[in-house]
């Protein structure tokens, strides 16, 4: 007596979801599908689209399953029956699945589906063509599927599956119904890994289960698969460190490290970290994912828009600013795009990290200080250019904002200067009449931009003419020699100290404090 061979199946097809009730992420998905079946209104096609793994063919199935049910039409198909069985195992005569992918042309259109869509179903009540990866047709494929899809026989639906739903012809899908299916969160993939690891009797920690849900990507399929693969690979209990090692995950220490060395511009600490992260064999793309995802969690929490992150990071990074998180965050992005197209990972790692370190996320505060330093100058100096006075509005801001409500009149301020005016109003002067006047048509406009930037009401002043700049002097930074006769100046221009301008004074006290040397005021003197 020959004992019964017992054959290994997949936790992702042993936990394929069976009915609309059991999609993970996809409950509008579901809910919509279940009315139309209990309200009578199928549709004759439908087009599914969104990223791989997230349940497209599998709810395709469903639906076909609740069509064909020996109990149905009914959202809640029996899975018992034959026709649900035969459905579930893809075995089912009337309902016919064609991979797009490997049969695009014309003539497999047309074997498949064209030649036989008019011919009656062997024994269930609807016939259903199931097309996966739909957008890989051809167009002359799409072309003949056309007319068939837009009046097909009363007891025939289409479900097309695609993950491009772009390259899918409007003339196709303008008459399917379609269904947008999106990324499962990392915490519903979590909470489903934790159910499926119960029931297998998987001993698995919660961390574990966390890093598996956000390798997936929202791919309830890819979740399940690393899990069944984590199974197979661990003696006993499933950790988080064994999650790191198989699949490359660096090490949380490593981040940290990295990211606090970029934060504080250290460049050794940083190849300190960069040593031992060769020397774990870290994939030079992995530290970049994961690094960026760390401080993303960071970069939103900071603008009150994330919810809380790892208790590590938050003390790792809690002197760090918005702007600066959202700056290396740029910069990650842009050295992975560097090494996919690069051919050697390595160099773009280490050319996007350290260039990172630069200060350019400081250049908002810089371009802020250098116009207090102006309007202080201006106006005769005193008090610290470092703190300019409440409500002070920034001409750069407010060419940023204004264009961003209308780019014409951006354009036009950029040609212009704006200064606070006497009474705590603020003046914007014109070259072209041109340009005030179309200034004088938005004035409501300016005025609204320059309140929420001073957070309070400026009287807004508009004029024709350049602006007054002899309230500034020049100046001569660092000690530099006296200016030779610029191109500008009239010929025999000649330069000499202004009388006790041997040092600065005022607002000139504040240029050398932020920049350093010193500075003197000297004026023209003609011939």
């Amino acid at each position: 007596m020959s004992k019964e061979k017992t054959v290994h199946q997949v936790l992702a097809r042993k936990y394929r979801p069976q009915g609309f009730d059991e999609l993970v992420g996809q409950s509008a998905v579901s809910q919509t599908l279940a009315n139309a079946l209990t309200s009578k209104r199928v549709h004759h096609a439908y087009l599914f689209t969104g990223p791989r793994g997230c349940g497209k063919t599998t709810t395709a199935r469903i639906l076909a399953k609740a069509l064909n049910c020996e109990k149905g039409p009914t959202p809640e198909p029996c899975g018992e029956c034959a026709p649900c069985r035969e459905i579930a195992l893809s075995s089912c005569l009337d309902v016919m699945e064609m991979d797009a992918a490997s049969n695009t042309g014309v003539e497999d259109v047309r074997q498949m589906i064209i030649e036989t869509v008019a011919l009656a179903p062997a024994r269930d009540r609807y016939k259903v063509f199931i097309i996966d990866e739909a957008h890989m047709l051809s167009a002359s494929a799409f072309n003949a599927l056309l007319k068939t899809i837009e009046e097909p026989p009363p007891y025939v639906v289409f479900v097309l599956a695609t993950t491009e739903a772009h390259k899918v012809p409007a003339t196709i899908a303008s008459r399917c119904q379609r269904f947008k299916f999106r990324p499962a969160p990392a915490d519903i993939l979590s909470e489903y890994l934790a159910v499926i690891a119960k029931k297998e009797k998987v001993a698995v920690d919660a961390e574990a289960l966390d890093l598996l849900a956000r390798a997936a990507e929202g791919s309830l399929r890819d979740a399940v698969s690393l899990l069944d693969q984590c199974r197979s690979a661990a003696d006993g209990r499933i950790t988080r460190d064994i999650v790191r090692e198989m699949f490359g995950f660096v090490p949380q220490d490593l981040l940290i490290g990295v990211a606090q060395a970029l934060l504080a511009r250290e460049p050794k600490a940083l190849a300190g970290w960069l040593k031992k992260i060769y020397e774990e064999g870290v994939e030079p793309a992995q530290l970049l994912k994961d690094l960026r995802a760390a401080i993303e969690g960071a970069y939103l929490v900071k603008l009150g828009a994330g919810a809380p992150i790892d208790a590590l990071w938050t003390k790792a990074l809690e002197g760090a600013s918005a702007e600066g998180l959202g700056f290396l965050l740029r910069r990650l992005n842009r050295a992975l795009e560097e090494l996919r197209y690069g051919d050697s990972p390595r160099l773009a790692l280490e050319l996007g990290l350290f260039s990172a370190m630069e200060a350019a996320h400081d250049l908002g505060a810089w371009v802020a200080r250098l116009e207090a330093l102006e309007k202080r100058l201006a106006a005769g100096g005193g008090g610290s250019a470092l703190s300019p006075a409440r409500g002070a509005v920034s001409w750069t801001a407010l060419v940023e904002a204004v264009s961003k409500e209308k780019i014409s009149l951006g354009a036009a301020l950029e040609k212009g200067r704006g200064e606070p005016a006497p009474g705590g109003g603020y003046l914007i002067r014109f070259a072209k009449p041109f340009d005030l006047d179309m200034a004088k048509r938005s004035a409501s406009l300016l005025e609204a931009a320059l309140a929420r930037l001073a957070g309070r009401p400026v009287a807004l002043e508009l004029s024709l003419g350049a602006a007054d700049a002899s309230a500034a002097a020049d100046i001569v930074d660092r000690g530099m020699p006296e200016p030779a006769v610029g191109a500008d100046a009239p010929p025999g221009t000649r330069w000499k100290d202004v009388e006790g301008g041997g040092g600065a004074v005022g607002g000139l006290k504040n240029a050398e404090s932020v920049f350093g040397g010193k500075a003197r005021i000297v004026k023209k003197q003609h011939p």
